[in-house]
């Protein structure tokens, strides 16, 4: 005898496995339009990420990573200033 959250998570599984199919085929469908938006992105990160214009993909991701590694530094270094003043 199954159990309810045992059917439960079957179903959810199925459903999933529908979602990853219609998502692969639609990226073989709209190869073209899924290559625009990525370059679109691309672009976006290279404006949000100071020192990155014009940077070739080997060099963006190490430096984008980099940013995000010293924004989360900043971050915690505020959470720990604010908690010393009681703020």
């Amino acid at each position: 005898m199954r159990t309810r959250s045992s059917t439960l998570w079957r179903r959810r599984a199925m459903r999933m496995r529908g979602k990853k199919k219609r998502l692969r085929l639609s990226l073989v469908k709209n190869s073209a339009a899924v290559n625009t938006t990525i370059q679109r992105k691309l672009r976006q990160l290279q404006k949000i990420i100071p020192g990155c214009n014009e940077m070739d993909l080997e060099t963006l991701f190490p430096r984008i990573a980099n940013y995000i590694l010293s924004l989360q530094v900043k971050v915690n270094i505020l959470k720990n200033i604010s908690t010393l003043y009681g703020v």
